[in-house]
Parts: structure tokens; sequence; C-alpha cells
């Protein structure tokens, strides 16, 4: 499979395309050894955002979310499934945080509005999601 290209993307966005593209590799995993070498990408993956979050001032990821990140590696002895979908789902947030930004909790109360207006439907959650993203964008906020 290719690797999406990064050329022409910030620093912010190449960050949260990598710590995507970490969490798939940890969510697809087939075999011990996938996964291993997942858990390492990801620990790397986590070293350079604290890195660049740090030198930078980022005000994401926080410190101590990217340690409790990088301290999920295979070194540091079984990883259980609840790490392994806390790590999944740390990933996705901080990715969707640094591309979004501020503007983030606006699209989650936005979608949020549109569910529940729309009688909650399952199943349903991306859909609300990128409509609330696009009437988010369209208004500049």
């Amino acid at each position: 499979m290719a690797k999406p290209q990064s050329a022409g993307l910030t620093l912010f966005q190449s960050s949260a395309l990598a710590l995507a593209e970490a969490a798939n590799g940890l969510d697809t995993a087939d075999n011990a050894q996938q996964f291993v070498s997942a858990l390492e990408t990801n620990r790397r993956v986590w070293q350079a955002v604290r890195d660049l979050a740090e030198h930078y001032a980022w005000p994401v990821p926080e410190r101590g979310v990217a340690d409790f990140a990088i301290e999920s590696s295979p070194s540091a002895g079984r990883i259980d499934d609840q790490r392994v979908s806390a790590l999944i789902d740390l990933n996705r947030r901080i990715s969707a945080e640094l591309v979004y930004g501020s503007d983030l909790a606006s699209i989650r109360e936005r979608a949020c509005f549109l569910w529940d207006s729309g009688g909650r439907p399952q199943g349903q959650d991306m859909e609300h999601w990128l409509i609330a993203e696009m009437e988010i964008s369209s208004h500049g906020h």
C-alpha cells in the first residue's frame, strides 16, 4: 500500500498524518510481528511529535500524553487490548486536534447537535462529523 504524500503539508498536518497512520498500523496489525513493528513505529512517531511540540511550543499534545504513548512500546512489556485501544484513540484524537485546533470542539459540538436533532441514528457519526466540519469551515471559524 502506498503511503500518502506529505509534500506541502505543515508540520502540524504532517504530524497529524503520521499519528493517524500509526493508529491505522496498530489497528490493522494481523500478527504479532506486525503488531510489535506497529508499536515501535508508534513510539518513534510520538517521540518526533513530542520533540516538535516542545520545540515549537504547540498546545497539543501535552507532555504527559506523549509520554504515555512513548512508554507503550514493545520494550515496555505486555501490552493489553485496553492499552492498545487507548493508544489508537489517543493517536486519532491528537491527530484531529493538530489538524483542526480549537475548531475541533466546535465541530464535535455541531456534530452532536446534528445527531441529536436527527433522532440519534446509529451508524451515521461520520456523516454528522463531515457535515459539521463543512459547516464550521464554511463560516470561517
